[in-house]
């Protein structure tokens, strides 16, 4: 569980593959969330610009999590790098 949001899904556990595979998929991982937080921003001003600062306001909460969560990935690459 993260501060108030629960995993409801289950996950398949299998072989885990090789190290380079799985650095791979954090790097795509990375690149993937990243490409979303500039979505997120750019709809952020787009709700703004329509005068619905409200929800531009939760867009906005919603990409500093996005950026913790990318943040959290990166970490992740660094210590598969060391």
């Amino acid at each position: 569980m993260h501060e108030g949001h629960s995993h409801d899904h289950e996950h398949e556990h299998h072989e885990a593959g090789s190290r380079a595979e799985v650095e791979a998929v954090l790097r795509y991982t990375l690149q993937h969330n990243r490409s979303h937080e500039e979505e997120l921003h750019e709809l952020a001003h787009e709700l703004e610009a329509l005068g619905l600062t409200a929800a531009a306001q939760e867009v906005h909460w919603s990409l500093d999590d996005a950026r913790c969560a990318t943040e959290h990935i990166e970490r992740a690459i660094a210590a598969i790098d060391n």
